[in-house]
């Protein structure tokens, strides 16, 4: 049970920092966007890409249960963690070649997610064991 809980508390923590910067972000085109400035819609304030980035991370829950279910069968910190740099690597590969916008947005939750995943799962996994 310990399992479930430490990768939905893993995500929760990961989700409010990756909201967080969301937000700020927006705060921030917001700002730029009052200046008067032409911003094309693909970088708008309205555009999906800002949209996917919010429902991303808001679903890092879904992703700490994921991975707490993915730490339960490997059980090794360097290993799951070696793993999770890798998928985040990956992904921010994916993400530089793609033709999309707000790229260093989606960089910085990508490895938000994923390293910070890699990190808190086991320190939840092992602070959680003391109630067994």
């Amino acid at each position: 049970m310990h399992t479930i809980i430490s990768g939905l508390l893993a995500g929760f923590v990961v989700g409010v920092v990756c909201i967080i910067y969301v937000l700020a972000r927006t705060r921030k085109m917001e700002e730029v966007y009052e200046t008067g400035v032409n911003i094309p819609y693909s970088a708008s304030r309205a555009s999906v890409g800002l949209m996917i980035m919010g429902v991303f991370s808001s679903g890092s829950m879904v992703w700490g249960f994921v991975g707490a279910g993915l730490y339960h069968m490997i059980r090794a910190e360097l290993f799951f963690f070696v793993i999770s740099l890798s998928l985040a690597m990956i992904f921010t590969l994916l993400i530089w070649r793609s033709n999309t916008t707000f790229v260093r947005d989606k960089v910085l939750l990508t490895i938000i997610v994923f390293v910070g995943l890699g990190l808190l799962i086991p320190f939840f996994y092992d602070t959680l064991k003391i109630f067994d």
